[in-house]
């Protein structure tokens, strides 16, 4: 089944919500302690329930005034743990754009965020039910655990607030209707990032980028848009993805980018409007315009700098 038909995000400016948790960005941040340690066998040794609890009371003493509603939901907190352990030390943008991602995977299986997160086993498993890494100690080529992502790592108070604000709505579809990611960099895992790139248009998925704020060289989104490779789309969509994998330049915006709009990213809020003042990208016209936009967004000149990951 394909992702609905969204409108692509605007590149020239940032989310609504990018001028309210960019400045928490800064400085050290805030570890939400579980307390809880890894098993032998590849769990968190603690309830999801009960590390969401504690998590919940400690953000009451933590979180800014009003950028939380007081309950963290387990979907919450669950996001903050995947957003965390698979791009924790990446900008606001990219921990967006993978919580978005576990949650239209949970749409295109017709099922939930936990079901994708917490329970992608299925009942009687051993890891089913808990959280934990998704590699075995033998490396990035392992996944002895069958999750679909790690949820190894406690997350930070700014991340738990960026999960809220995913699982509510509120970001408002910013990472373009990505159902998956990777880190399609990592040679280790990935010797042939072009081959796989052809290898999942056949099934549909195409890059979903490019983002603002969002570095695919570390953070890779697949969107399953429907559409075969041998179309005029799937074939432009390959094409934006191929000369994605294939430079090693970096996406850049200036440093006088502009947020979108004004509109409250807070409880309650609607983070829709953001896209207003900008003019969405509505399709792809074909691989010629395709390089022009790729070389664009490659070649500006303020880089948004973050740390190399891979997925724990």
């Amino acid at each position: 089944m394909a992702t609905a038909a969204l409108p692509e995000t605007p590149t020239s400016c940032w989310p609504a919500w990018h001028a309210t948790y960019a400045p928490l960005a800064q400085g050290a941040q805030v570890t939400v302690f579980s307390g809880c340690a890894l098993n032998a066998q590849g769990n968190i040794a603690c309830s999801p329930e009960s590390m969401r609890a504690n998590a919940e009371q400690q953000l009451r003493r933590l979180a800014p005034p009003g950028l939380w509603s007081g309950k963290l939901s387990l979907e919450a907190y669950t996001l903050a743990r995947y957003m965390h352990s698979e791009v924790g030390s990446g900008t606001i943008e990219e921990r967006v754009a993978v919580g978005e991602a576990a949650v239209n995977q949970g749409k295109l299986r017709g099922t939930s965020t936990l079901q994708v997160l917490l329970y992608n086993q299925g009942v009687g498993h051993p890891n089913y039910g808990f959280y934990g890494p998704i590699h075995g100690p033998e490396g990035v080529t392992t996944a002895p655990y069958k999750r679909w992502a790690s949820t190894r790592l406690d997350p930070t108070v700014l991340t738990l607030l960026l999960a809220d604000l995913v699982a509510s709505g509120r970001s408002g579809n910013f990472a373009n209707g990505a159902d998956d990611q990777s880190d399609m960099f990592n040679r280790k895992a990935y010797p042939n990032p072009v081959g796989v790139l052809q290898n999942k248009a056949k099934s549909g998925s195409y890059w979903a980028g490019p983002l603002p704020g969002v570095d695919h060289r570390h953070t890779f989104l697949f969107r399953n848009y429907g559409v075969a490779p041998t179309s005029p789309q799937g074939a432009a969509l390959l094409t934006r993805g191929i000369a994605a994998v294939s430079s090693s330049a970096g996406p850049v915006w200036p440093s006088t980018t502009a947020i979108c709009s004004t509109s409250s990213p807070g409880p309650g809020g609607d983070s829709s409007k953001a896209w207003k003042i900008a003019a969405a990208i509505t399709g792809v016209a074909g691989a010629s315009w395709l390089a022009l936009y790729v070389a664009k967004n490659l070649a500006e000149t303020a880089t948004l700098g973050r740390r190399r990951r891979g997925r724990r």
